[in-house]
C-alpha cells in the first residue's frame, strides 16, 4: 500500500511548505493556493484527509468546506482546519461544518502529526464499520428477496393463473417505477430506498389470495357477486399479515410497504374501490402504481372466462380509467413508455424466469 494523500489547501506558500516539511516523510502531499484549485484537483484526486486553511481570498475555508461536504464523492473526507486563531466561536463554527479538527499555526510538528495521524486512523475505523453495515444491509436484503419470490411460488402452487399474474406484475412494477424515478414530479417520493422497497415488495402484493378457497381462487369461469365479495378479502387478509410482521420489526420500510401494496393495490382513484374507498392521493404511491400495471396484467392475460386482450387495447382500458380508476398523472407516464411495456409483454415469459422481485435468479 502506497503513501496516504493528503491535500493542503493555503494561500501562504510558506504554510504550505511547513506543513510539507512536517508530513512529507510518511504522507504523499498535493497544494492547492485557493479553495478554487483544490476543487479542480478534487475532481481527479480523492485524498484521504484535506488541511484547510480558514482565511483565504476569494473563498475561505467555511464556505469551502460546505462545498466540500455537500458532493457525495467528497463529504466523507476528513477535513482539518489550518487556523491562526484558534477561538472558540470559530472552532464550534468549524465543527457545525463537518471540520474534524483544528490545527494551530504556527505548526508544532509533534501536534500535527498526532491530530492527522488520529483523523486518518478514524477515517479507516469508520469505512470499516460501513463496510460492515453495507454487507449486514445487503444480507437482510437478499432475505426480503427470498421472502418475496418464496411468497410468490407458494401461491404459484396453490393457482397457476395467480402465480403467473404475480411474476408478471413485478416485471411491468419495476419497468414503470424506474422510469417514473426520473421524473422532476415523483423525484422526492421515488427514493432510491423506496424503489428498491417497493420492488421487492411487489410479488407480495396478491400473497392474501393464499387463503382463499380453491372453489373460487380456481374457478374456471367468472366469479358471481358473493364470490367475488370473498376474492375482495384477499387485500385484507394480505395487508393483516404484514401489519402482524410489523409490529413485531422496527423501522421496517420493506415491510410497511408490501402492506400498503397489498392492502390498497385495488383502491380505485374516484373513490369506489376496495377494502377502504380510499380516493385520490389517499392511496399510497406504490399502490397507485401497482393498480395500473395489475390491472394491465389481468387484461393482457389469457383467463379461463377470456382470451388475452392486445396491448393496444389493454393501453385504451387503461386511458378510459384515468381519473376514474387510476391516477391520472400516472396513467399519462404509463402511456408514454408504452414500447417498453409492449416489448416486457413480449419477453414476459423469458423475464418471469429470470425476474422476480427485481432480482436475477439462478436460472
Amino acid at each position: 500500500m502506497g503513501k496516504r494523500i493528503i491535500l493542503i489547501v493555503d494561500d501562504v506558500e510558506l504554510n504550505r511548505k511547513s506543513a510539507e516539511l512536517v508530513l512529507q516523510d510518511e504522507y504523499e502531499l498535493i497544494e492547492a493556493a485557493s479553495a478554487k484549485q483544490a476543487f479542480e484537483i478534487l475532481e481527479h484526486t480523492l485524498p484521504d484527509l484535506i488541511l484547510l486553511d480558514i482565511v483565504m481570498p476569494e473563498m475561505d475555508g467555511y464556505e469551502a468546506i460546505q462545498i466540500i461536504k455537500s458532493k457525495n464523492a467528497w463529504r466523507g473526507i476528513p477535513v482539518i482546519f489550518l487556523t491562526g486563531n484558534a477561538d472558540p466561536v470559530s472552532e464550534i463554527r468549524g465543527f457545525d461544518l463537518g471540520a474534524a479538527d483544528f490545527i494551530t499555526k504556527p505548526f508544532v510538528p509533534a501536534v500535527m502529526k498526532r491530530r492527522v495521524k488520529t483523523q486518518l486512523e478514524l477515517y479507516d475505523y469508520r469505512h470499516h464499520l460501513e463496510k460492515l453495515v453495507d454487507e449486514q444491509v445487503e444480507e437482510i436484503q437478499k432475505m426480503q428477496d427470498l421472502l418475496s419470490v418464496g411468497f410468490a411460488e407458494l401461491v404459484e402452487c396453490r393457482d397457476g393463473v395467480t402465480g403467473g399474474h404475480i411474476k408478471n406484475t413485478s416485471i411491468y412494477f419495476t419497468a414503470f417505477i424506474n422510469e417514473l424515478k426520473k421524473c422532476p414530479k415523483y423525484k422526492n417520493d421515488l427514493t432510491d430506498d423506496f424503489v428498491k422497497s417497493a420492488i421487492r415488495s411487489a410479488p407480495l402484493h396478491d400473497v392474501g389470495k393464499i387463503a382463499i378457497s380453491d372453489d373460487v381462487l380456481r374457478k374456471a369461469s367468472a366469479l358471481d357477486n358473493d364470490e367475488f365479495d370473498y376474492m375482495k378479502s384477499h387485500t385484507i387478509i394480505g395487508g393483516q399479515t404484514f401489519r402482524k410482521i410489523r409490529k413485531q420489526v422496527t423501522d421496517n420500510f420493506f415491510i410497511s410497504t408490501a402492506e400498503e401494496m397489498a392492502l390498497y393495490h385495488h383502491e380505485r382513484w374516484n373513490g369506489k374501490g376496495y377494502p377502504n374507498g380510499l380516493k385520490g392521493e389517499e392511496i399510497p404511491l406504490s399502490a397507485r402504481i401497482m393498480s395500473i400495471v395489475d390491472v394491465y396484467d389481468a387484461l393482457t392475460s389469457r383467463r379461463p372466462y377470456k382470451e388475452p386482450y392486445s396491448h393496444e387495447k389493454s393501453m385504451a382500458i387503461i386511458v378510459e380509467g384515468r381519473g376514474e380508476f387510476f391516477d391520472p398523472d400516472l396513467v399519462d407516464e404509463f402511456i408514454k413508455i408504452s414500447p417498453l411495456i409492449r416489448e416486457c409483454l413480449k419477453q414476459k415469459e423469458r423475464l418471469r424466469n429470470k425476474y422476480v422481485g427485481g432480482v436475477e435468479q439462478d436460472e
